[in-house]
C-alpha cells in the first residue's frame, strides 16, 4: 500500500498510485460523496498533480459507499451557487474542464447525481456497475446543470436523448446509460474496479507519446469539419513519428520478433 494511500484514509479524497495508474476515490460516504469546497479544492490540486507526474498515466475515480457523487453539498457550501461564473468555474472540475491530456476513466459504483454524473461526463471512459444511477435532475429544482453536463450530455449521447433527460430530471439505470451509450460498459459490482484497471493497464500498454497525443487529436477533431480533422490527424500522425522515432522503432523491433518466433 502506498504511503499517499496510508494518508488518505481519513480524508474527504483517496489517492493511490499503482505504478503508472492514479487512483482517486471520492470518500465522503456518509454524505454519498457530495463535493464539499474541502473537497473541491483537494479535487483540483490532485487532478493538477497527476496532469504535472511524467510517471501518471492514467486517472481512475470511483466513489467510497453506495454512491460514486450526487454533486455539490449544498450543506457544506452554501454559497457557492451564488458565487459569480468565473469563481465556480475556477473552484468545480472536471478531466474535460481543465482539458488534462491523458486518459480518465470514470468507474461509477452507484448513485451519479448532478455533479457526480457531470463528474463522470468529463471523464474519458465510463464503466458502471451494475448498481449504477445516472441522473441531472437540476430542472427539478428549478436550476440548471451547471458543471458541464448541458454541454458533455449532448455531445457524448445526442442532443434530443440529452434534452429528454435534462429537461424531465428522471433518473436512469446502469442498462439504459449502456444502452445511450452513456458509459462503455457495465460489469457486476465486485468486478468494478478491476475491470477498470484493466482497461487503465491496456492503455498504459500503448505508446507513451501516442496515447495522449490520441486523446488530444480526436478531441479537437470533434469541433472541426470533417476534411480539418483529417488533415490535423495528418499533422498529429507526423508530430508523433517525429517526437516518438526512437520508441516506435523499438517496438517494431520487438513486434518483428515476436512474430518470427511465433513462426518457428
Amino acid at each position: 500500500m502506498s504511503e499517499d494511500k496510508n494518508r488518505s484514509e481519513g480524508e474527504p479524497l483517496k489517492w493511490e498510485r499503482r505504478k503508472e495508474i492514479a487512483i482517486l476515490t471520492l470518500n465522503r460516504p456518509h454524505a454519498m460523496n457530495s463535493f464539499d469546497l474541502e473537497l473541491m479544492a483537494e479535487h483540483r490540486r490532485r487532478l493538477e498533480e497527476f496532469a504535472a507526474d511524467d510517471e501518471l498515466r492514467v486517472l481512475v475515480y470511483t466513489g467510497e459507499g453506495r454512491a460514486f457523487s450526487t454533486g455539490i453539498d449544498i450543506k457544506k457550501a452554501p454559497d457557492f451557487l451564488h458565487w459569480g461564473a468565473e469563481d465556480r468555474h475556477r473552484t468545480w472540475v472536471t478531466p474535460c474542464s481543465m482539458e488534462i491530456s491523458k486518459p480518465t476513466i470514470a468507474a461509477v459504483n452507484g448513485y451519479a447525481f448532478g455533479g457526480g454524473c457531470e463528474l463522470a461526463l468529463g471523464c474519458d471512459i465510463r464503466i458502471a456497475s451494475e448498481k449504477a444511477v445516472f441522473g441531472l435532475p437540476e430542472v427539478l429544482l428549478g436550476a440548471l446543470p451547471g458543471g458541464g453536463g448541458t454541454q458533455t450530455l449532448p455531445r457524448l449521447i445526442g442532443l434530443g436523448d440529452a434534452l429528454l433527460l435534462m429537461l424531465t430530471g428522471e433518473s436512469i439505470d446502469a442498462a439504459e446509460a449502456l444502452r445511450l451509450r452513456l458509459v462503455q460498459k457495465v460489469v457486476p459490482d465486485d468486478q468494478l474496479l478491476d475491470e477498470a484497471l484493466n482497461i487503465a493497464e491496456a492503455i498504459c500498454r500503448g505508446g507513451k507519446n501516442a496515447v495522449p497525443m490520441i486523446k488530444e487529436v480526436a478531441t479537437k477533431g470533434l469541433a472541426l469539419p470533417i476534411a480539418e480533422a483529417l488533415w490535423l490527424e495528418q499533422v498529429y500522425f507526423q508530430r508523433n513519428r517525429e517526437e516518438a522515432i526512437d520508441e516506435i522503432e523499438e517496438r517494431l523491433r520487438a513486434f518483428q520478433e515476436r512474430s518470427k518466433k511465433g513462426k518457428k
